[in-house]
C-alpha cells in the first residue's frame, strides 16, 4: 500500500479523527445554498440570497438566535442610512 503510512497515522496520534464527518457537516449548508441558488430568477436575487445566507451563517457562528437577530434588524434598519451598518453585523 502506498498510503499505508498515512492510514496508520490515526493509530499513532489520538488527535487525528477517524472520520471527516465534522468537516462534512460544517460545509453542508454552503453546499445546499449553492444548489438552491441555481433557482434565483435574477442576478440581484442571487446576490440577495447570498447576503441573507451570509448573515444567517455569521449569526449562527456567533451563537445568536437567528429569529431574534433578524427581527432586530427588520425593526431597526428601515430607519437607517447606509452609514454605520457595520454596527448591525453579528
Amino acid at each position: 500500500l502506498k498510503l499505508r503510512k498515512r492510514v496508520y497515522q490515526i493509530f499513532e496520534d489520538g488527535r487525528v479523527p477517524l472520520t471527516n464527518n465534522p468537516v462534512e457537516q460544517a460545509i453542508r449548508p454552503s453546499t445546499l445554498i449553492r444548489k438552491n441558488s441555481l433557482f434565483a430568477k435574477s442576478t440581484a436575487g442571487a446576490q440577495a440570497n447570498a447576503i441573507f445566507y451570509t448573515l444567517v451563517a455569521t449569526a449562527n457562528q456567533n451563537h445568536l438566535n437567528i429569529y431574534k437577530y433578524f427581527k432586530y434588524l427588520f425593526d431597526h434598519l428601515p430607519n437607517r442610512k447606509d452609514e454605520g451598518l457595520e454596527a448591525y453585523l453579528p
